[in-house]
């Protein structure tokens, strides 16, 4: 299945003229293609359902065991990541403002063109509505976007132990009482059905091998509401489709390459545009609003 849908998603770029290249962020080391890349680290063959990275590699294939292993120590080291803000944003503490304040301005102009879109009781006839928050780290999001929004209650969904267990604290005692925690992994993670008003998901999916990534997303949009939306915030390369950070097994990829994942998922987009007043030497961050095809 892997090797099939990089095959894939590498024929669908190609034809609409889009990189397939890539390259490692810290090394003069590149790639003529997707596949390429994939075959080099083992990921190509690894087609087994993916598993915790505390599980035996047997569970998931060794390959892809140790690239979400990596990804979930280098998260759970404090010297990596402290739980704080500028822990969980790499050091770019000065951005969340900017960066909340963009999503808040995102999403009202979805509502502003998309009633279906409740995110209050209010809106939603008294009942009470949910958001989820992927890669969830400290709940930054949570607090800064989702509840300020009116959302009732918001689900955490984070696989580091020690950043979930800082979320309340993080949060306060105020609102921590309107969410819930969920400490797994997004490619274990299974939204109940009709669940959600909104999925929000910002700076993680890169953490997903694109089979994952598929699978992820097909399940988010069962987790819906009608009306509901899933939002994909993250980091963009535009010179290649993918750039690889073996220090914590993430892949940035292009936005065609993301869209055409999203694609692949059964989902369309409704919306999108690019993050504003962010500094111009770090990659471009895409808001991208999703909703199931009918």
């Amino acid at each position: 299945m892997a090797m099939d849908l990089t095959q894939q998603i590498q024929t669908a770029l190609s034809k609409a003229g889009n990189y397939i290249h890539g390259r490692d962020s810290e090394s003069d080391v590149t790639y003529e293609s997707i596949l390429q890349w994939k075959e080099e680290c083992g990921l190509a063959s690894s087609a087994a359902p993916a598993a915790s990275p505390s599980a035996s590699p047997s569970a998931a294939g060794e390959p892809k065991h140790a690239w979400y292993k990596t990804g979930y120590n280098y998260w759970e080291d404090e010297s990596n990541c402290p739980a704080t803000v500028d822990g969980v944003l790499g050091g770019f503490a000065s951005l969340s403002k900017r960066d909340l304040e963009g999503s808040a301005a995102f999403v009202r102009e979805l509502q502003s063109t998309r009633p279906a879109l409740k995110l209050t009781r209010e809106e939603n006839d008294g009942a009470p509505t949910r958001a989820c928050e992927c890669g969830a780290g400290i709940g930054r999001v949570s607090k800064g976007l989702l509840l300020p929004l009116g959302i009732t209650q918001c689900d955490l969904v984070e696989p580091s132990p020690r950043l979930i267990s800082a979320a309340p604290d993080y949060i306060g005692n105020e609102c921590s009482s309107k969410c819930r925690y969920f400490c797994t992994g997004l490619q274990e993670f299974e939204p109940a059905e009709n669940a959600y008003n909104l999925i929000w998901i910002q700076w993680v999916i890169g953490y997903l091998t694109d089979d994952d990534l598929v699978a992820f997303l097909q399940r988010c949009a069962v987790g819906l509401r009608p009306g509901g939306l899933i939002i994909i915030k993250d980091n963009t390369c535009e010179e290649e489709a993918f750039i690889v950070d073996r220090d914590d097994s993430s892949t940035c990829r292009s936005l065609p390459y993301v869209l055409e994942i999203a694609v692949i998922a059964g989902l369309r987009v409704v919306y999108q545009r690019v993050q504003e007043e962010f500094p111009e030497d770090i990659f471009p961050v895409p808001m991208i609003a999703l909703e199931p095809k009918r």
